[in-house]
């Protein structure tokens, strides 16, 4: 038996085809995820997405020959984006990306209605201008037929709809578009009216992992797949990851990288009160039926390694080799120089102070630097944002959290890895795990089938490596730390909140 498992990423689209119960990955196609950018705002092109999805399912069949053992299909994906559907199904307007930053005026006229605290109560999650519901007052503020709008399908849920012909909400999805009452596990009326709505916009609700419906015959001609393949929506790609390499209990953590990063944790409960508010973390409904997540994240990781490649125009080759060198200058460390700080707000600043319009901040360049020292400032910056919002995290909790768990892009590169483990002081385990949102969603396809999927999460050992701090370079780096990191993420966040008009 075969599943598959498609991830539709920020910066790639992957459709993976995993044999049943070994989880072997059989054959895999992905592409760059299609975009359209007009200055400051981006939309991702989903007429593109969708075809790019068509046709890696056509691949994998044609690999296969013999696509009825294609059991199920299962479809995860950023959170926050969908799309605006007319009676007809067509989408209206643009299909903003979830770190667009247009409908700030509608976040700024729902929580004029509903304040902030009381979204956080409600929603578990801190009020911002990325969630689904202020995309859908933008489209309907600012497009000619926005108002036509008849339903809104997160991306993952579309591309479910489009294989089914059914429309469903998922639960981990809904819980990021700030419609979603967190503890009733409804569409929150009250709130849906004070943004000016109608819950009519949103569809019934249902679990990851539960089959909405089969291919339908269409989509079945189009790709080779069978008609008895079943579809099921695997949800936000964050948590089909954690499900990937087994993380099942509150006293594990993970840090999952890839163009943004984050750290999850899977609870029992809901965190919604005043502590959790004030640090701007937030809870979200987990694919696991029962389990809900703590999850927090910066938007800036590998966007930042991309941004440094695209502003030295460095090709991947040049990249690998600048990242060779920096191995051995890191083995050369010499302890107790100062360092450069680079603070990654290049697409605005996560918790514990969110907001959009913060910058990033590099300091301790000279006339003597070069490109790879900047490489090694945006790679000791991105750990030390990571150890900030551990720390907040250890503190909300209450716990300590000695293994992080790495996933994605991270674990391809030592040195970013090994960076962790010495600026966290923490043991670093990277799974290696090949596709491992695909793989969440694979194995959350199997359970739409009827497998048990309770041996199928997690990884061998033989698929971790293991990164453990080093004494010296704790010491220096927990020094630059919080004798200049610190000091100086204080100071900027204080600086940007008086020229915005924010409270000091």
């Amino acid at each position: 038996m075969y599943t598959i498992g498609i991830d539709i990423g920020t910066t790639n689209c992957k459709v993976c085809l995993f044999a049943i119960p070994s989880l072997e990955l059989i054959h895999q196609h992905s592409f760059r995820t299609p975009k359209r950018v007009d200055g400051e705002h981006t939309d991702f092109n989903v007429h593109l997405i969708w075809d790019g999805i068509i046709h890696g399912i056509t691949t994998i069949t044609t690999v296969l020959n013999d696509a009825i053992q294609i059991s199920a299909i299962a479809v995860a994906s950023v959170g926050e984006t969908g799309v605006l559907l007319d009676d007809n199904n067509n989408i209206i307007g643009p299909v903003l990306t979830w770190y667009d930053t247009r409908p700030k005026k509608q976040l700024e006229d729902i929580v004029s209605v509903i304040n902030i605290e009381q979204l956080y109560e409600i929603t578990g999650i801190p009020a911002h201008s990325n969630y689904s519901i202020n995309k859908i007052k933008w489209l309907q503020d600012n497009i000619s037929n926005g108002r036509s709008g008849r339903k809104w399908l997160c991306l993952a849920e579309y591309i479910a709809f489009k294989l089914s012909g059914m429309k469903y909400s998922e639960y981990s999805l809904a819980s990021r578009t700030m419609a979603l009452n967190i503890a009733t596990m409804h569409w929150d009326e009250q709130l849906i009216k004070a943004a000016k709505l109608s819950t009519s916009l949103f569809n019934p609700l249902v679990q990851a992992g539960v089959a909405i419906g089969n291919v339908t015959p269409d989509i079945a001609n189009l790709t080779g797949l069978s008609t008895k393949t079943r579809v099921t929506i695997a949800g936000h790609d964050h948590m089909c990851g954690s499900v990937a390499v087994g993380l099942n209990n509150e006293e594990q953590i993970l840090n999952s990288t890839g163009t943004s990063e984050g750290l999850l944790v899977v609870t029992r409960t809901v965190n919604n009160t005043a502590r959790f508010f004030r640090a701007r973390v937030s809870n979200g409904i987990h694919v696991l039926p029962g389990h809900y997540s703590l999850y927090a994240s910066l938007p800036s990781a590998g966007y930042a390694i991309e941004w440094f490649r695209n502003l030295f125009e460095i090709d991947m080759p040049a990249f690998l080799r600048m990242i060779e060198t920096l191995c051995t200058e890191q083995d050369k460390l010499v302890l107790g120089a100062l360092d450069g700080i680079f603070i990654p707000h290049l697409r605005g600043s996560g918790p514990p102070d969110r907001n959009t319009w913060s910058q990033a901040l590099l300091y301790g360049f000279n006339d003597k630097s070069r490109p790879r020292d900047l490489l090694r400032f945006v790679f000791q910056g991105l750990c030390f944002e990571l150890k900030n919002l551990l720390d907040l995290y250890e503190i909300l909790t209450g716990k300590i959290y000695p293994v992080v768990n790495v996933i994605g892009a991270a674990c391809k590169n030592p040195y970013w890895l090994q960076l962790k483990a010495n600026i966290l002081n923490r043991e670093i385990v990277a799974c290696h795990v090949s596709e491992a949102v695909s793989r969440g969603a694979a194995i959350l396809a199997a359970k739409a089938v009827g497998v048990d999927i309770a041996h199928l999460c997690g990884i061998d050992k033989a698929q971790t490596q293991h990164y453990l701090p080093e004494s010296k370079a704790v010491s220096h780096y927990q020094a630059i730390y919080t004798q200049v990191y610190k000091p100086l993420y204080e100071f900027k966040m204080r600086t940007e909140h008086f020229y915005n008009g924010a409270n000091l």
